[in-house]
């Protein structure tokens, strides 16, 4: 066949300034005065804000008590006694442990439980659950990943479990009750019940899109192979369960239990009740009660006050070196416009 005559088209781009990136900008040089005041400037506004961060941090009121070896006394106990204790949601002992406010909190105070050495950012503990279920799907089935926990024998026969998986069956369930005494009469035998609020703690996105407002079917009620607590009441409306199905990003982690809207004296004593279920001791955890008030930046921690203020004294430090230098004993520089020339060598 005759070969087209036809012009190969070109992928040569066009000759413009966009093209050829000739556009107009700016080249900053940065001499030892100009990076002096730069380093200046980012030191004031890093060493004010680190302040800032770090009295904030500072206002915040905490206190940590663990109570996992306080309460290991009785835990593996009999068999007579530990079936029956695992009858009243899931073996365990109970026990009380004593918090003294250090400082006036106020209200909002907020309750959360703390977990060492528990992976739930574990690769198959954050797949091993079904969506699908908790939404709300009746019929959908328990996924492969859900395994060894997503089908339970009742009667003989093989029952799918829902919610199904690990992260639901390992279901953090131990409880909390509060009283307080006067920390100025120190009379112990005179308590006050203290109020916790554990509503509205789960994000209300989770709530609203993930959890539906349905019963349980075959979870965690078998007390030979229950693994946490059993869901009080509907996935939605069991809002412990909800928080516990976020998983934490570390093995240390802490979740929100509750709220506690009073405001607490300083030197008052709380006596916290807890019915210690949750078997830490199986994987060499530690269980904490943890009591804490927020200010504008958050929780306790000092990080981000410490590395504003180590970042701009750093800034500072470097900018007095490049002072130096540019001042005493001043250093001739080249011409400036000649690194600016934007001449096209031939």
């Amino acid at each position: 066949p005759r070969a087209s005559s036809a012009p190969m088209p070109s992928s040569e781009p066009k000759n413009s300034k966009f093209t050829q990136q000739e556009l107009p900008a700016w080249r900053p040089t940065l001499t030892p005065a100009w990076t002096c005041a730069i380093l200046f400037v980012v030191g004031c506004v890093f060493v004010p804000l680190g302040a800032a961060c770090y009295a904030a941090d500072r206002n915040v009121v905490e206190i940590v008590k663990r109570y996992d070896d306080a309460c290991a006394d009785g835990f593996f106990a009999t068999d007579a006694e530990v079936a029956t204790r695992a009858q009243i949601d899931g073996r365990g002992t109970s026990c009380e442990v004593t918090l003294t406010a250090p400082r006036s909190m106020r209200a909002p105070v907020f309750v959360y439980y703390e977990l060492t050495n528990f992976h739930q950012n574990h690769r198959r503990f954050v797949k091993s659950r079904s969506d699908e279920q908790l939404a709300g799907e009746r019929d959908a089935p328990a996924n492969s990943f859900c395994d060894p926990q997503a089908f339970a024998t009742v009667d003989g026969a093989r029952k799918s479990i829902d919610p199904c998986g690990l992260a639901a069956w390992s279901y953090f369930n131990d409880t909390y009750v509060f009283t307080t005494q006067d920390g100025v009469s120190n009379d112990s035998s005179v308590s006050t019940p203290l109020s916790v609020n554990e509503r509205g703690i789960a994000w209300p996105s989770d709530l609203k899109h993930k959890f539906a407002d349905k019963e349980p079917r075959h979870h965690n009620d078998d007390p030979a192979t229950r693994g946490g607590g059993a869901v009080d009441g509907t996935l939605k409306s069991d809002e412990h369960f909800v928080v516990w199905m976020r998983t934490a990003a570390m093995s240390t982690f802490r979740k929100l239990w509750g709220k506690i809207e009073q405001d607490i004296p300083k030197g008052t004593v709380v006596t916290v009740s807890v019915a210690n279920r949750f078997n830490s001791y199986k994987y060499g955890g530690a269980k904490k009660i943890v009591l804490s008030t927020t200010s504008w930046l958050g929780g306790k921690n000092a990080f981000l006050g410490v590395a504003y203020l180590v970042v701009g004294s750093l800034c500072f430090g470097a900018s007095g070196v490049f002072a130096y230098f540019a001042m005493s004993p001043p250093r001739t520089l080249g011409d400036v416009a000649e690194f600016m020339s934007t001449a096209r060598l031939d």
